[in-house]
């Protein structure tokens, strides 16, 4: 997908990793707020933990996931998941150079809406305050 600007956080090594790279791809490495980033993105491309699926569904993005083998399968089951709810377009291994075009398209005609709705800001001062009130009940008995 020439014609689209990739940009890449984290760490990037492995032999194919090819010694000059294409003038649209931008490997930033790691980075210390990753918000600006996906504050510009049209489209993020990322595993299903914990933590990418928060950032995308906090800010918003138009998600194409592909899930990490885990033991438990836990990123398989979340993935499943978001493509239920029509919050991800998902892909159980990393797609053939031919298919990116197609995916890049199914994953822009997302209605953001649908990952946007799993995020809570709320959610962490919520559940400290339930785990509070439940310690309270047991110290109480």
């Amino acid at each position: 997908v020439p014609e689209r600007a990739w940009h890449v956080l984290g760490p990037v090594a492995g032999a194919a990793l090819p010694s000059t790279l294409p003038p649209n791809l931008h490997l930033h490495g790691w980075v210390a707020d990753i918000g600006p980033h996906l504050a510009r993105a049209a489209l993020v491309v990322g595993g299903a933990g914990d933590g990418v699926v928060a950032a995308v569904a906090a800010a918003g993005r138009r998600f194409v996931c592909l899930p990490e083998p885990r033991a438990f399968g836990e990123q398989t089951e979340k993935a499943a998941a978001l493509e239920r709810l029509g919050a991800a377009v998902v892909r159980s291994s990393w797609p053939e150079a031919d298919e990116w075009p197609a995916l890049v398209k199914a994953g822009l005609a997302l209605d953001p809406a649908a990952i946007s709705a799993l995020h809570d800001p709320d959610a962490v001062p919520r559940l400290a305050a339930a785990i509070e009130g439940i310690a309270a009940g047991l110290e109480a008995s």
